[in-house]
């Protein structure tokens, strides 16, 4: 991974074929002239990219990401939860639910429950299933199988009393079944184990209202400029 840190902004590059990770982020103070640099070099590379900021964005930020093709805007709700809400998380889960978590050993398992959960591309799931992030002290990937077949995955981070959570996956077949709903709450008391006395996701339209369920309230938004 390739990163840049300016005053207002930062690059970031990973060569992965996911225009979130490959990005010119925002400050909240960003200089557009400093913004152009990191587009201009991210132009020159052939993988998608995008542009990020936080909240709304000035219209001349959108007329220079408009001269870089980036003109497709897909936001993010950035939640937050309190580790005060853990006894108010559901205790009971789908019949036969096992959640397990998953070390480096077993990371082919975690990269195809990504791959078969969110159409992730193989390259990429590899990357998130590296066996050393998978052994790493601060990170924990789960799964969640039904009579030995995986049908929700999720990734927690924790840093001191900061937890994110992270590459949440469910196969088309197996949502609306409280699956992932039970996955979340085992994380979220894993993190509170953890040490962290809060946690923030990311997510979209589609998982923001389970979240919510539990207790997430909305930080602020993430907007995402793309050429798709």
């Amino acid at each position: 991974m390739h990163m840049r840190w300016g005053i207002g902004s930062n690059l970031w590059f990973t060569g992965l074929p996911i225009p979130h990770l490959n990005l010119v982020r925002l400050g909240q103070t960003p200089d557009l002239d400093e913004v152009e640099v990191f587009a201009k070099e991210l132009s020159t590379s052939d993988v998608p990219w995008s542009i990020s900021f936080r909240g709304d964005a000035d219209p001349a930020l959108l007329d220079l990401a408009a001269h870089y093709g980036r003109t497709s805007p897909f936001t993010y709700a950035m939640l937050m939860w309190d580790a005060e809400l853990v006894l108010s998380l559901p205790t009971s889960a789908p019949p036969g639910a096992r959640v397990r978590e998953i070390a480096g050993r077993d990371h082919a398992q975690y990269a195809a429950a990504l791959v078969h959960g969110s159409d992730m591309p193989k390259a990429v799931a590899d990357v998130f299933a590296r066996p050393d992030l998978l052994d790493a002290p601060e990170m924990t990937a789960f799964v969640l199988d039904i009579d030995g077949e995986t049908v929700a995955s999720g990734f927690n981070t924790v840093v001191g009393d900061q937890a994110g959570m992270f590459n949440g996956a469910v196969p088309l077949v197996y949502r609306r079944n409280g699956y992932f709903r039970t996955l979340v709450a085992v994380r979220l008391r894993h993190a509170v184990a953890s040490g962290a006395r809060h946690v923030i996701s990311l997510n979209t339209p589609m998982s923001r209202p389970l979240y919510e369920s539990l207790g997430f309230r909305l930080a602020e938004t993430w907007t995402y400029l793309t050429a798709e």
